[in-house]
């Protein structure tokens, strides 16, 4: 037996310390990036995979909905623009609601307490907003209809304006004249065979006078303006 006295085992460089390879842990690198390292695109690309998440049942619900409300949105904003026919081609007869809407040439003759020379609207803008205005069923006041004419009103009224509209086709013949009777301070219109008239509403009456007034003035201020 030795009398040198052991001395213990000195531990290895392994089981001392764990051997630094120089890469860092994942939570770390996450937690502290490295400088100069490029950063990752989009962090979140591993949850785009998740088979977790899923578009289901009530994802498809909601889109189908959204397109069914757009759908009702469209076609109710369609209808209430689309101009309604019903009672005003009861009222002017068929062939003045062609006239209206395909009439190419124009007129607007002075009546009782109008004093203007006659006008050519056929080329003037502004003339599809009137024809609009006589057009629309709910730009009138049913309520006032009567069987009498424009004419009668413009000689028993006081502070009338009256004047007259004529609608034609020279060109294809489509229809015969329309003529149209309208009493401008007070909104009442009808056929020029006084068989019938009735008033427009309250809206419409000084949109109305107002867009034939401009109409003459633009006349008078072309004529005055002559060459």
């Amino acid at each position: 037996m030795s009398d040198t006295p052991s001395t213990p085992d000195k531990p290895t460089a392994s089981a001392e310390a764990p051997v630094h390879d120089g890469s860092v842990p994942r939570d770390a690198a996450q937690e502290f990036p490295v400088q100069g390292a490029p950063a990752p695109s989009d962090p979140h690309a591993d949850k785009y995979n998740d088979p977790r998440a899923h578009f289901g049942r009530k994802g498809w619900a909601a889109v189908v909905a959204i397109l069914i409300g757009a759908s009702i949105f469209t076609a109710a904003s369609i209808y209430a623009r689309r101009t309604r026919l019903g009672e005003t081609t009861r009222f002017w007869g068929a062939p003045t609601i062609e006239a209206l809407q395909l009439g190419d040439h124009v007129m607007l003759l002075p009546l009782e307490g109008s004093d203007f020379e006659p006008v050519e609207l056929t080329a003037f803008p502004g003339l599809g907003h009137l024809r609009k205005a006589l057009l629309d069923e709910r730009h009138y006041d049913w309520s006032t209809e009567t069987s009498d004419g424009v004419s009668d009103f413009c000689e028993q009224a006081s502070d009338v304006q009256c004047v007259r509209l004529e609608f034609s086709d020279p060109t294809l013949r489509r229809f015969p004249m329309a003529q149209i009777d309208l009493e401008l301070n007070h909104g009442v219109v009808g056929p020029t065979d006084q068989s019938r008239r009735v008033s427009v509403n309250d809206r419409v009456r000084p949109a109305l006078k107002y867009q034939i007034g401009l109409l003459t003035h633009i006349k008078q201020e072309s004529y005055d303006h002559r060459d």
